[in-house]
């Protein structure tokens, strides 16, 4: 069975060697042809340097001529090459562990092929039955669409490759980074505000819409006067204040602000302002029931009604 395997090997790689060689290498025996293997081998461990990969790539011949049992054999050495030149060029591609994989295999070729043989007519008909078959019909070596491919790859793989081993690339390389992070936090925040106003958090929140003014004063009004109409003192005494400052903030006496608290807002009325009475009595009744531990009841929902009054809002 192990001198079939060689044998398939020995055929696909008769397939698989290039054609119009000018000048045919001398024809060397399997034996020579296993200690060149080896030889390679070990050169490849440990790791060379890209230099001596380019070395051993430019020493290789294009084929191997073998002699093994009266019947002559030819093997392409190109994948070996190519993987050798790919890592001189580029050392971390891994290219250095395809080009062992290569001459391990070729070598283990070479061990089989130097083992005694057997007719192999019958096994050579069996793999041309079995190659004849519908599923090997699509199967074929590089075509010009594939070549072109590659080409463009490799191309891009050297420009890219120069930019990337540049000493100008750390910098550029953390500038990028840097930038990236900037736009993604500069969208997210974005994406945030933009919740924020279309989601009118604060309102959710506090009750409050994102500018009081965009409830009409009148609605806090009717909504408190349906408050105290049903006995919730507190919610009523609340409703009346943010109808002040509604009213206050639809004349134009500040800009809209969703998270100015009530002193803030006494705080933008000048002294001689005829509003700033009213508005800090009002202030001072809303954050005693709302925010301290007053109880409120009708007589503090009527006063708190009387000074929206005396702000103007009849």
């Amino acid at each position: 069975m192990r001198s079939v395997q060689a044998t398939l090997c020995v055929l696909i790689a008769m397939m698989a060697a290039p054609h119009g060689v000018a000048a045919p290498a001398p024809s060397i025996s399997a034996a020579e042809y296993t200690l060149q293997l080896q030889q390679l081998r070990q050169s490849l461990v440990p790791e060379p340097q890209p230099e001596q990969a380019e070395k051993l790539a430019s020493g290789l011949p294009d084929q191997w001529t073998i002699d093994s049992q009266g019947k002559t054999f030819t093997v392409s050495s190109a994948a070996i090459v190519a993987d050798l030149q790919e890592y001189a060029r580029k050392p971390a591609s891994g290219a250095l562990t395809a080009a062992r994989e290569e001459v391990d295999l070729r070598l283990a070729d070479a061990l089989a092929m130097s083992d005694p043989q057997i007719d192999a007519g019958n096994e050579n008909a069996r793999l041309a039955e079995i190659l004849s078959r519908r599923e090997f019909q699509r199967v074929h070596g590089e075509t010009w669409l594939d070549r072109i491919k590659r080409q463009l790859r490799e191309l891009l793989e050297r420009w890219f490759g120069r930019l990337l081993t540049s000493s100008a690339f750390p910098v550029a390389s953390r500038i990028l980074v840097w930038t990236l992070v900037a736009l993604a936090v500069g969208l997210l925040a974005l994406w945030l505000v933009r919740a924020y106003r279309e989601s009118n958090i604060y309102t959710n929140i506090s009750g409050i819409p994102g500018a009081v003014s965009e409830k009409p004063w009148r609605d806090w009004r009717a909504e408190a006067q349906a408050a105290a109409d049903g006995g919730r003192w507190r919610d009523a005494v609340h409703l009346y204040y943010w109808a002040a400052i509604s009213f206050l903030e639809g004349q134009g006496l500040w800009r809209p602000d969703r998270a100015r608290t009530p002193r803030e807002y006494l705080r933008l009325l000048r002294r001689e302002d005829p509003h700033r009475a009213p508005l800090t009595e009002l202030t001072r009744s809303f954050e005693t029931v709302w925010y301290g531990d007053q109880a409120a009841n009708e007589q503090s929902v009527v006063a708190t009604k009387a000074l929206l009054e005396n702000l103007g809002c009849r």
